[in-house]
């Protein structure tokens, strides 16, 4: 007599906060997979698991995770937040720069070590002397006010205000103002 399929049933991915915030609290504490599956006793294609969201921990694992990385077992879960999870910049304390020899002037939207830079820079009518610029990660400009060209190696694009783009950071470019009119451009870059 023939034996019955086995049927096999997926076991849906852990669902919640838990993976990403474990990695986001494992990396902010410069600890790799392998040293916080050690100093927690699990396995670290299970921990690697978790971050990913593919397993959900038991109850003893949760409360060793959170003894290890020093927070509490809601933080793991995302019902409270760290202190940092959310920054202000408020206006009055914005660091401001006085306009280097190009002209330009850059106020800083950003602070502290975050994978995430921003800026408003305000745009002389030529191209910095010190440029082009290169960098790691992905970068979107934003023109705010007047109009800029922006420039790479092989081709240039002239942005009015409300137009946008984003560009990987290694690409090196420039930016300027285009003509009488003050022109002011916000910068975001994505760090990976």
């Amino acid at each position: 007599m023939p034996q019955p399929a086995m049927r096999q049933v997926a076991t849906p991915p852990a669902s919640g906060v838990l993976g990403p915030q474990l990695r986001r609290l494992r990396q902010a504490r410069r600890l790799t997979l392998d040293a916080l599956a050690e100093a927690v006793g699990l396995d670290k294609g299970f921990l690697s698991r978790l971050e990913r969201g593919q397993k959900a921990p038991s109850v003893a694992t949760l409360l060793r995770l959170a003894a290890s990385l020093g927070v509490p077992v809601a933080e793991l879960l995302g019902e409270s937040l760290p202190q940092d999870a959310v920054r202000v910049t408020r206006a009055a304390g914005r660091r401001r720069s006085a306009p280097g020899a190009a002209g330009h002037g850059l106020e800083t939207l950003t602070e502290g070590r975050t994978p995430l830079a921003g800026f408003i820079i305000h745009l002389s009518t030529g191209f910095a002397e010190d440029g082009p610029h290169a960098h790691a990660g992905e970068e979107l400009l934003y023109v705010l006010s007047g109009r800029v060209e922006l420039a790479f190696a092989d081709r240039s694009l002239m942005l009015a205000s409300g137009d946008a783009v984003e560009f990987a950071g290694h690409l090196p470019h420039r930016l300027r103002r285009i003509g009488a009119e003050p022109a002011a451009v916000l910068v975001a870059v994505a760090q990976r």
